[in-house]
């Protein structure tokens, strides 16, 4: 099955074939109606790709990876440090992605400047970026991924979200969207 969903490490959507794209037509009408309905992940993709609860990756060293602001600029993630974030890896093209963001506001508005969230978009085109936020709400961040991010962290499937604790270390990755209750009970630990 192709979930439209997938990234490969360039960071765009895999190539689709005719029958798949009609298909893809459907799934995502189908699939908000059984997401709203149960309130879990909507379709058989996302919920292969999200564990039940989110997998501990170990110790990377992400800190020397950069990524890049809207305007260009090189982002440095060493310049989270002392705080507690969650890396957020999204595209426009999503439809998950935009459930997980409206999750990622509310619970960022409950944590207030305790938490930084950074949108990681792997979206080859960061006007196409800049344009859909003029139509949503932004998060503390909002980046451009770099395929050594993609990379480091495994993303395959979207959306993923790494959660970092205040020394640095990395202290979950979850493939597919997470709620807001599964999400608080991995953060909120993390702000004591």
């Amino acid at each position: 099955m192709h979930c439209e969903c997938k990234v490969n490490q360039a960071g765009r959507p895999k190539a689709i074939t005719a029958a798949v794209a009609l298909g893809l037509i459907a799934a995502p009408l189908l699939g908000a109606a059984l997401f709203l309905r149960s309130g879990r992940e909507c379709n058989a993709c996302h919920a292969a790709a999200a564990s039940a609860d989110p997998r501990p990756p170990g110790d990377l060293d992400w800190s020397g990876v950069a990524a890049s602001k809207l305007d260009g600029s090189r982002f440095a993630m060493t310049d989270l440090a002392g705080r507690p974030a969650i890396l957020y890896f999204w595209a426009t093209w999503c439809p998950q992605c935009r459930v997980q963001r409206d999750v990622l506001n509310e619970l960022g508005g409950e944590w207030g400047g305790r938490l930084r969230i950074l949108a990681l978009s792997v979206d080859d085109d960061a006007s196409a970026v800049s344009r859909y936020l003029e139509g949503h709400a932004a998060l503390s961040h909002e980046l451009r991924a770099s395929p050594e991010l993609l990379e480091l962290f495994h993303v395959e499937a979207l959306p993923t979200l790494a959660v970092i604790d205040a020394t640095g270390r990395v202290r979950a990755v979850s493939a597919g969207p997470m709620d807001a209750e599964r999400l608080r009970s991995v953060v909120e630990p993390l702000l004591k």
